[in-house]
């Protein structure tokens, strides 16, 4: 019995992809193949009777795997790949190279394979990272600062941000704006009337963006006020709020700050309080 090659990547599609190229190049069997995205893998816990590769990201060997998927299995399984890369979930790398074994075997049938556990898996992250995306389009709150720009901050647990933006984008055509992931330290900025770019931050633009405006505190503090206002007290239903607007998602929205109910919610959420995920 062969031992297990695990291939080790970077969080990222061109390092997903240069894993995938290297380890079907490698002819090692499928079976006897596994990925693993760097930092996603649990600590202290080295499989027995494997062994670790770690791959550098590779843009051309990337490029062919990508341009393969397009051809060989179809536009959209590459697109199904390209979100399940996004996603939070560690399985995602082997997910993606098992799911390419099997699409570069059965062309772009292989959608039809749901009773296949590899499959299964690419649909599952879709759907997680579709859903979290379409909720940030309606939970992102912006600011202006005092230059006009419009500002807003998120912490996703997937990397929705470049999803997100072009409905932004489509709706503040008109307007400067900037959407931050925090999280992540990458921003995309837009320009009016002009196409957006996703941009990486550093520590010391990190400190800059997150620090609070005079303005910013009035808008926010306006727009709690109006939240307030057009809240009936005897109609309030905290646990029907939560069930439509998870804890997770209220850490920048305005109408949530400085809210002692939320404070003790999130107090509790750590807790266990599972019934409050979307």
């Amino acid at each position: 019995m062969k031992e297990k090659r695990i291939y080790q990547c970077e969080d990222s599609l061109e390092g997903i992809f240069s894993a995938v190229y290297i380890a079907w190049a490698s002819r090692y069997g499928h079976d006897n193949i596994e990925l693993e995205v760097l930092g996603m893998e649990e600590e202290y816990n080295l499989k027995l009777f494997s062994e670790y590769i770690i791959v550098k990201n590779n843009p051309e060997n990337a490029s062919k795997v990508a341009n393969s998927i397009k051809k060989k299995i179809s536009h959209h399984a590459y697109q199904m790949v390209v979100r399940a890369v996004l996603s939070n979930d560690k399985r995602k790398a082997n997910a993606i190279y098992h799911f390419l074994v099997r699409g570069f075997a059965f062309g772009s049938k292989v959608e039809d394979h749901l009773s296949d556990p590899y499959v299964q898996i690419i649909f599952e992250l879709n759907r997680y990272v579709g859903n979290d995306a379409h909720l940030y389009t309606g939970f992102v709150r912006f600011t202006e600062l005092d230059n006009g720009i419009l500002f807003a901050k998120i912490e996703p647990k997937n990397n929705v941000l470049e999803i997100i933006t072009p409905h932004f984008a489509d709706r503040l055509s008109q307007e400067n704006f900037m959407i931050l992931d925090v999280k992540r330290k990458i921003a995309t900025v837009h320009k009016s009337n002009s196409a957006w770019i996703l941009t990486t931050i550093s520590e010391e633009e990190l400190a800059t963006l997150l620090s609070v405006t005079e303005k910013k505190e009035r808008y926010e503090r306006l727009w709690k006020t109006f939240f307030e206002s057009i809240a009936i007290k005897e109609r309030e239903n905290k646990t029907c709020q939560r069930n439509h607007v998870a804890m997770h998602y209220r850490k920048y929205m305005t109408e949530f700050m400085d809210d002692s109910e939320h404070k003790s919610d999130a107090l509790r959420g750590k807790l266990g309080r599972n019934q409050e995920e979307v």
